[in-house]
C-alpha cells in the first residue's frame, strides 16, 4: 500500500495556500496538533506514524511535523477526511 506524507501545515488556517495550506478556509483547522491527527487516523482505521523534527520546506521557520499514512486513498481525500473528523471532534467539545 502506498505511503502518503501529510504535513501539519496542510491543515493550518493561519497559512495562505501559497505557503502550504491545502484546504479551503471552511475546512482548515486552527493550530492543528499531531495528537489530533494521530487520533483521527486511529479512529478512521488508517495506519499512521508521526515523524518529529521535520519542517515543511515552505515554512521552515515554524515548528511542525509530518504524519506518514499508509493508505490507498488519494492524499487530498485523506486530508479532507482527517479535517472533517477533527472539526467534528472540536465542535463536540464545545
Amino acid at each position: 500500500m502506498p505511503m502518503r506524507r501529510i504535513w501539519l501545515q496542510y491543515f493550518d488556517c493561519s497559512l495562505p495556500r501559497r505557503l502550504g495550506r491545502k484546504l479551503s478556509k471552511q475546512f482548515c483547522i486552527e493550530n492543528p496538533k499531531p495528537e489530533e491527527l494521530l487520533e483521527a487516523c486511529e479512529n478512521l482505521g488508517i495506519k499512521c506514524m508521526y515523524v518529529q523534527n521535520k519542517k515543511y520546506p515552505r515554512v521552515w521557520y515554524r515548528p511542525g511535523g509530518l504524519i506518514v499514512v499508509e493508505t490507498s486513498f488519494s492524499k487530498y481525500h485523506i486530508i479532507k477526511l482527517l479535517a472533517r473528523y477533527i472539526h467534528e471532534k472540536r465542535s463536540a467539545r464545545r
